[in-house]
């Protein structure tokens, strides 16, 4: 099973170096990857504190994943290429996964990723994580209003005077901000689906789009 826990990327586990280089690249379409190997001499650590890591501690690869919870391309790479690269790599222990929020889709977007949090208070935020996008529909329809999110806590089994105090106090929200930060400035990203791939020794890829597993695979065995 996913060995899923909650540790400081930047602290002792996991350190995302990324190279100025690799957010050279734009948006390709048509599914091409976007991809720029390691050039420049100079290059920068990325500190996602805290941030919850779905897989091994030991894990010499991560993809880093840039979303949104309203994203339609997002709930098709969770459905369609997530579930291979989690029972092929991520429980095999050779690579973990982050989640990096860019909330910019619709006013219910922040708030979804609030909650996701609020559920890590509780142990729950990879579970609550995939409710998300298994119940998404359209953006601000009203499928993660406050009262679908409280929804979505109480089907988890989570304390819902916790989490309720939780949203309606915003504990999570300079967290969320700081994300949306990190993905446009640090890792370049100005749509969703981005991913962001590190290697072993600081290499990395990044990866604009739902790109099919054959994708990941290309890039996740030259880095293993």
């Amino acid at each position: 099973m996913v060995d899923a826990k909650k540790i400081g990327v930047a602290g002792a586990a996991i350190v995302l170096v990324t190279l100025v280089a690799v957010f050279a690249t734009s948006y390709m379409s048509d599914f091409e990857t976007a991809r720029t190997p390691n050039t420049e001499d100079e290059s920068k650590t990325l500190e996602l504190k805290d941030a919850p890591v779905l897989g091994s501690k030991t894990a010499t690869v991560t993809i880093v994943e840039v979303g949104d919870y309203q994203c339609h391309m997002c709930k098709l790479w969770f459905e369609e290429t997530r579930p291979l690269i989690i029972e092929n790599y991520v429980e095999t222990g050779k690579v973990n996964f982050v989640f990096v929020d860019m909330p910019f889709l619709g006013s219910d977007s922040t708030p979804a990723s609030e909650a996701t949090y609020c559920a890590d208070d509780q142990g729950k935020y990879w579970e609550y994580h995939s409710m998300l996008f298994t119940y998404q529909e359209e953006i601000d329809d009203g499928w993660a209003s406050a009262n679908r999110l409280q929804a979505f806590a109480f089907n988890l089994g989570l304390d819902i005077e916790q989490f309720d105090k939780c949203m309606k106090t915003d504990d999570h929200r300079s967290l969320v901000n700081s994300n949306m930060q990190i993905a446009k400035k640090q890792f370049g990203a100005n749509s969703t689906p981005t991913f962001v791939i590190v290697g072993p020794t600081g290499e990395a890829e990044k990866i604009v789009g739902a790109h099919p597993y054959s994708t990941f695979v290309s890039v996740l065995d030259q880095m293993l």
